[in-house]
C-alpha cells in the first residue's frame, strides 16, 4: 500500500466490502496512505455495510470518503448522512484520538476542527440493484450526499440479465440513464471504474469525474503474468537453441567419424 500511495494517483480506493479485513487493518491502511502520500492522495473506503460502527472507524482514522454498497432507498442515505457528519448537519460523535491536541488540530481562521471534517468527507452512494435505480432521483437529492457511484454487475444480476460490467439490452442502457440523470440533476459527480483509454473516453463523455483508472489486482496480474511470459518464451528459447546445438555437434560427430573410417 505505501507504495501505491507514493504515485501521482488522486485517491485510493479502499475496497472493504470485498475484502476480508476487520477494522484494525482498515485503519492501518488509511493512515499508511495518508502518512506515505504526505495528504496527496485521499483515501475513500467502500464500506461493508451501512452500519454506524464501520462508519466511525473509517472516518475516525482518516478516511477521505466513505462509499455505502447496495443503496436502495433515501432513507438509507439519510442515516448515513446523519452518522458521517458532526451537528448540526448530523450526529456524529466526536472522535478523541483522531488528532493531537496543539499539533494536528490546527484549523484555517473562522473554521472549527468538526468544519473541516464535515467540508472535507466524501458521502458516496452507490446503487446497484432495481430498487436503487426506482428511487434513484430520491437518493440523489439527500442533503449530505457527495456523488454517486453505480455497480454495474451487481445492478445486472438484479435487473435478472447475464452478469458482466456493461451491456447493451435496453433495459440495462435505461436504468443506467435513471441514475446517470438524477445525479447530474442534483450537480453529484459519478464515480466508477475505468481501465484503459477508451473506458476512461467513454466515460467522460457520459459525466463521468471519479476514474478509478488502476487496481493492485490487476497490476499484479498483469506485472506477474508479463514477467512469466517473458521467462517462458527465454527458457524455450534457450531450450531450442540447445537443442539446435547438440544436433548439430552430433551431426559433426557423425561426420568425423565417417572420415576416420574412410582413411582406415
Amino acid at each position: 500500500m505505501y507504495v501505491s500511495a507514493s504515485l501521482a494517483f488522486d485517491w485510493c480506493f479502499i475496497d472493504a466490502e470485498h475484502t476480508p479485513m476487520g477494522p484494525e487493518l482498515l485503519a492501518e491502511l488509511i493512515k499508511t496512505i495518508n502518512y506515505y502520500s504526505e495528504g496527496a492522495m485521499a483515501p475513500v473506503v467502500r464500506l461493508p455495510t451501512h452500519g454506524h460502527e464501520w462508519i466511525t472507524w473509517a472516518l475516525d482514522a482518516g478516511a477521505a470518503g466513505i462509499i455505502l454498497p447496495h443503496t436502495g432507498t433515501a432513507e438509507q442515505a439519510r442515516k448515513v448522512v446523519n452518522a458521517a457528519r458532526f451537528a448540526p448537519q448530523g450526529d456524529r460523535s466526536f472522535p478523541p484520538f483522531a488528532q493531537t491536541y496543539g499539533y494536528t488540530d490546527n484549523t484555517p481562521e473562522g473554521e472549527s476542527l468538526l468544519d473541516m471534517w464535515n467540508n472535507n468527507t466524501a458521502i458516496i452512494m452507490q446503487i446497484e440493484s432495481t430498487e436503487g435505480v426506482q428511487n434513484a432521483e430520491e437518493i440523489c437529492a439527500v442533503s449530505g450526499v457527495d456523488a454517486i457511484m453505480i455497480g454495474t454487475g451487481d445492478l445486472r444480476l438484479s435487473m435478472r440479465l447475464p452478469f458482466g460490467f456493461d451491456g447493451a439490452e435496453s433495459e440495462y442502457t435505461s436504468a443506467m440513464a435513471t441514475i446517470e440523470q438524477a445525479a447530474k440533476k442534483n450537480e453529484l459527480p459519478l464515480m466508477g471504474f475505468a481501465f484503459g483509454t477508451a473506458a476512461v473516453d467513454a466515460k467522460l463523455k457520459r459525466g463521468y469525474q471519479c476514474l478509478m483508472v488502476s487496481s493492485d489486482m490487476i497490476a499484479l496480474i498483469t506485472g506477474q503474468s508479463s514477467g512469466l511470459d517473458a521467462g517462458r518464451t527465454a527458457v524455450i528459447g534457450s531450450k531450442k537453441i540447445d537443442n539446435e546445438l547438440k544436433t548439430v555437434t552430433n551431426a559433426e560427430v557423425a561426420d568425423e567419424t565417417v572420415a576416420v573410417k574412410a582413411v582406415i
